[in-house]
């Protein structure tokens, strides 16, 4: 219960409070006017008259505040999805990258998408639903004014209602939980099948299994525990209204016999309580509502923690350059699973073309991602012409590098890049792209391409941002030999000649002699690349 109202504190301000509490009076307010018209004489005009004048004071004040209110709701609730989102998105792209390829990208997606939205749904319906409880309670003083027995009775109803209310929620929280766990489990193989759609649909027993034994099985598990809870809390919803329905009955077939009430304290009593039976139903829907609340904002939190805690610094203006020597010192990066990569010692000079060989699980991608700065080094020296790089210049010193892997994204949009529109299309022209794709107006018109042209196209768009060194992981891997030729012996001393200094992962012996040092990378080691003494592959 304390960490219900602690959500429901941080949901509410006072400016709704008290928007809250004045809509309440005027609902009041309203009643006040009818239960006192019924109990006129309607030959009094004068008196009828005066509460007309009384009714269309507090309708007005109704209108007024509701407008007021409604507004104020909808400002919380977009408000609240937008600053849930970008304090995620702004936590993850300060993350470390291995952090974000550990969570996985999935959860990410999943809490953007699902939490985020239900969080804002859900603030919303909690002001709404505190709203009503304001009118509960307003209703209840207004009856110890009108009829005080009543009004004791009610409320030792209405408590005994509610105590058993709370007792019996447990469990359905639980269901809320559990739900919520499935659904992150569906969002995960969810992603796969939309990123493995090619794999899936070439495997027929992948794609049952995927589709049978995982996607059907969370999605069930989501309704079964979804629909468990929302019975369970719909039995609660209709005992509160039975209790209400059952006090008014009292009011009219009990009260009569004990005295209890004049004819007319009966019938503003039953009115009273006929009127709160809708606000009470919908005010006890807190419950609920703060039950999902707490799990979606779980959720939010432990992402946006775990994403603080492997937080970067942000890139600061820096005087990192590069225009003679890059020197790594025993640079050395452990995954958690124990695989390490390194001391890696490496010497290279501006403008050289080096290649990197080596097998399947031998550390060529984590080096890469070492060299370039995405990964944080255990231990170890980056030198850039003779300067050793702190902590704080390790991070400016990312941005000397432009990279494509394997699974490289091209934006269509530049995103803050230089526009040298002219320049662009040159080289679209040069990579045989210009009939596929062209840049204007700051994107690129197409990126629905096959992967030799998407390749071109990344290697366009990582000249475009000017970095001096260029890593190129498996570039011309799955190209025709005609294009992987024109690779090796055109475009590399082309960027060469423009000053670049390149690191390229390349199996393809026949241009091994297109470099200006080759290593090979084997179980996390780099050697200078041998004649005969040192395979590709660890033997056994």
């Amino acid at each position: 219960m304390i960490e219900k109202c602690r959500a429901l504190w941080q949901v509410l301000s006072l400016k709704l409070v008290l928007l809250s509490s004045l809509s309440a009076c005027t609902t009041i307010l309203i009643l006040h006017t009818f239960t006192m018209a019924l109990q006129l004489d309607s030959s009094n005009s004068a008196s009828l008259a005066q509460g007309a004048v009384w009714f269309s004071v507090a309708f007005m004040g109704f209108v007024v505040v509701q407008l007021t209110f409604q507004r104020s709701v909808i400002r919380l609730t977009e408000t609240t999805i937008k600053t849930v989102r970008l304090d995620i998105l702004d936590a993850v792209r300060h993350a470390r990258l291995q952090m974000i390829e550990q969570f996985g990208q999935e959860r990410i997606l999943s809490a953007i998408a699902y939490d985020a939205n239900t969080l804002s749904q859900l603030n919303q319906f909690v002001a709404l639903s505190v709203g009503h409880l304001f009118t509960v309670i307003a209703a209840l003083i207004y009856m110890f004014v009108i009829a005080p027995m009543g009004a004791l009775l009610a409320l030792g109803l209405i408590a005994l209602a509610v105590t058993v209310y709370c007792l019996r929620f447990a469990r359905i929280h639980q269901g809320y939980e559990r739900a919520r766990e499935a659904e992150d489990s569906f969002f995960t193989h969810l992603h796969d099948l939309l990123m493995g759609i090619r794999e899936v649909k070439q495997n027929a027993v992948r794609n049952d299994s995927l589709y049978q034994e995982h996607l059907t099985r969370d999605a069930t598990a989501v309704q079964h525990n979804k629909i468990m809870a929302e019975c369970r809390f719909a039995h609660n919803q209709l005992m509160l209204m039975a209790a209400l329905y059952l006090l008014a009955a009292v009011a009219v077939f009990v009260a009569p016999l004990w005295f209890a009430l004049s004819p007319q304290q009966s019938i503003s009593f039953v009115i009273i309580t006929l009127f709160m039976v809708s606000p009470f139903h919908s005010s006890m829907e807190l419950f609920r509502v703060l039950s999902q609340l707490q799990v979606s904002q779980q959720k939010l939190s432990e992402i946006k923690q775990l994403a603080s805690e492997a937080g970067e610094q942000s890139v600061a203006p820096s005087n990192v350059s590069f225009s003679h020597r890059l020197t790594l010192h025993k640079l050395m990066f452990e995954y958690q699973q124990g695989f390490t990569v390194g001391p890696i010692n490496l010497e290279v000079n501006q403008g050289d073309i080096v290649f990197i060989s080596g097998g399947n699980g031998s550390g060529k991608t984590t080096f890469m991602r070492l060299l370039s700065g995405l990964y944080a080094p255990r231990s170890g020296q980056v030198w850039l012409d003779n300067t050793l790089l702190d902590d704080a210049q390790l991070l400016a010193y990312r941005q000397l590098f432009s990279g494509i892997s394997a699974d490289s994204v091209v934006f269509a949009n530049r995103y803050g890049q230089p526009m040298h529109e002219a320049l662009i299309n040159q080289w679209l022209d040069k990579l045989a792209l210009s009939d596929k794709v062209q840049f204007r107006d700051g994107r690129f018109t197409n990126t629905r391409l096959s992967t030799g042209q998407m390749k071109r196209l990344a290697l366009v768009q990582a000249l475009m941002e000017e970095r001096p060194i260029l890593v190129l992981d498996e570039f011309a891997a799955n190209i025709d030999p005609e294009s992987r030729q024109v690779f090796y012996r055109q475009w590399l001393p082309t960027l060469k000649a423009m000053g670049k200094t390149l690191f390229v992962i390349t199996h393809d012996e026949a241009y091994f002699d297109c470099c200006d040092c080759h290593y090979l990378m084997r179980d996390g080691q780099l050697h200078p690349y041998p004649a005969q003494s040192l395979s590709l592959v660890k033997s056994h």
